[in-house]
């Protein structure tokens, strides 16, 4: 006798998304890379932003997940981003200083190319904000060490 219904189990578990191709990343960037020219040139669009970005990061303090090998670079982002608005390091080309502003408007934003509540939803993000530190390195290496030397004149260090 049966009762019509199915003896496989059918439980509804969240699958994990691949990493996202560098053609995606790039798509993605160009996309925003308007968006992010517009909070570069409205400081006050750009502070919330940045406000916003701190707040969500707060909650990858303890585990940063698929964030944690680009985490002290993304970090950086946020620095320079402040110190951009504050007009204390302008020492980057407007280029660079928006593929900043994309990463974290990307970071930012809970609905990209794999939605961030889901299990594995950070793993894009963490691949768009590695092309960006790709692309900028050189430009994060020269306002990393324009920090220390200023804490070294302020005497912090």
């Amino acid at each position: 006798m049966t009762t019509g219904k199915s003896n496989k189990k059918t439980a509804e578990t969240p699958v994990r998304k691949a990493k996202p191709t560098k053609k995606q990343i790039i798509e993605v960037v160009e996309k925003t890379r308007v968006k992010a020219e517009e909070f570069l040139s409205d400081h006050q669009k750009a502070k919330k932003l940045l406000e916003d970005a701190v707040k969500k990061a707060k909650n990858f303090e303890k585990n940063r997940g698929s964030l944690a090998e680009v985490w002290s670079y993304f970090t950086a982002f946020f620095r320079l981003l402040k110190a951009y608005i504050r007009k204390e390091y302008r020492e980057i080309a407007w280029g660079p200083m928006a593929l900043v502003v994309v990463a974290i408007l990307y970071f930012v934003s809970p609905l990209d190319l794999i939605p961030d509540p889901i299990p594995g939803g950070y793993i894009d993000d963490a691949a768009l904000i590695a092309y960006v530190i790709a692309q900028t390195k050189a430009d994060l290496d020269n306002f990393m060490a324009w920090e220390v030397a200023r804490e070294d004149q302020e005497g912090t260090i």
